[in-house]
């Protein structure tokens, strides 16, 4: 091989490995999830069967994107869990899966957080927005988390 060409196919395989390293989330892209935060972000993924949570903060700030979606049981106990965090007001959703809801929640460290749970076939999801900086109002990030959330129900029939 000629020098050249050496390096281009070292310079690939570093790039694919790259970005192989990088978990995939999948029910949502980081490109896309960049776009949400409006900003380079960074991911965690964590898989547990059918079970996945997934996590996307931006870089330079405190703005996240969590997305957990878990198998439910008869007892739809999973669901309830993610309702029970919510605060005041609950707003019920149409079309995006079943029994969704869209509502301002607590945080531990004082974040601004707002999240959409519902239901598709026997999953449960979650979407939260989160964010620390002053550039985020509630109302923006409840409009983040509901497109967010149809994504990920349309993404789960």
């Amino acid at each position: 091989m000629r020098p050249n060409a050496t390096r281009l196919t070292l310079w690939l395989a570093i790039c694919f490995g790259a970005h192989a390293a990088e978990p995939a989330c999948p029910w949502l892209n980081a490109a896309t999830a960049a776009g949400v935060l409006e900003g380079p972000v960074q991911t965690a993924v964590t898989k547990n069967g059918e079970d996945a949570t997934c996590e996307f903060s931006r870089r330079d700030s405190g703005g996240k994107l969590r997305i957990e979606v878990v198998s439910i049981g008869a007892s739809r106990d999973e669901l309830a869990a993610y309702k029970a965090q919510c605060i005041a007001p609950v707003v019920p959703l149409k079309a995006i899966g079943n029994e969704a809801l869209a509502c301002s929640v607590d945080t531990r460290n004082g974040e601004a957080a707002e999240q959409v749970v519902g239901r598709v076939r026997k999953q449960a999801f979650l979407v939260r927005v989160s964010s620390s900086a002053s550039g985020f109002p509630r109302q923006a990030l409840r409009e983040k988390a509901e497109k967010v959330a149809e994504q990920v129900a349309g993404n789960l029939f």
